[in-house]
């Protein structure tokens, strides 16, 4: 069974990070675009609304002054009478006044739209760098972690090998030439000398000494 690659597999939750990050911000562009093409069709519906208001008010007024025996020009032609100028003025503003609001509306919605839009994207950004930060922790996390274990495993298997090099130095009573770099004394070594009690205690004081710098080590992570 091949080992797993942590780098590989923290680089592909990157990855889907990334591509969600893109998906967010397309949806919000085309969210962002539904929304100004609807904002737009309702001014442009707005704005035939209030011309075919004013058109109406016109043709009403037009009835109204016949009826007194008056004449505005027609709904299209220039009026004959002061007091019906006064009217198509008044209509005229009313018209351009109407038309001034529905602009004025129709720039706040897109502004909000943007603005929404904006939030949207940048919420996604602060996710994405957000969720890369934590999977690159994790990442160093996983490292540290197993260079700790690997540290532990290459201190037990020394001290393994350096107690099994005494046991057989100790019951073959030389030392054998297998165990000659792991021991540090020279092979065919007997017990009865001084070497073998300064190895054993440099034996007791090297896995001491190692076992309180481990610690030490671990203690500062």
């Amino acid at each position: 069974m091949a080992a797993l690659n942590i780098d590989e597999l923290y680089q592909e939750a990157e990855n889907r990070r990334l591509s969600a990050f893109e998906a967010a911000q397309q949806d919000s562009l085309s969210r962002l675009q539904g929304n100004l093409q609807g904002i737009e069709t309702s001014y442009r519906s707005g704005v035939t609304q209030a011309q075919n208001a004013a058109r109406i008010s016109a043709l009403g007024q037009e009835e109204k002054l016949a009826a007194a025996g008056l004449s505005s020009g027609g709904a299209y032609a220039a009026p004959t009478m002061g007091y019906t100028e006064t009217s198509r003025i008044a209509a005229d503003n009313t018209l351009r006044t109407n038309l001034n609001t529905l602009s004025a509306k129709r720039l706040q919605q897109e502004q909000n739209a943007r603005a929404s839009a904006n939030t949207e994207m940048t919420q996604a950004m602060r996710d994405y760098y957000n969720g890369v930060s934590d999977i690159r922790l994790q990442l160093a996390q996983s490292k540290i972690d197993q260079y700790n274990t690997d540290r532990e495993y290459d201190y037990t298997t020394q001290k393994t090998a350096y107690e099994q090099a005494m046991a057989r130095w100790e019951a073959y009573g030389v030392v054998l030439p297998a165990d000659e770099a792991i021991l540090g004394v020279k092979a065919g070594t007997r017990t009865a000398t001084s070497a073998y009690n300064d190895a054993k205690l440099a034996a007791t004081t090297a896995y001491n000494n190692a076992r309180l710098a481990l610690e030490r080590w671990k203690a500062t992570l």
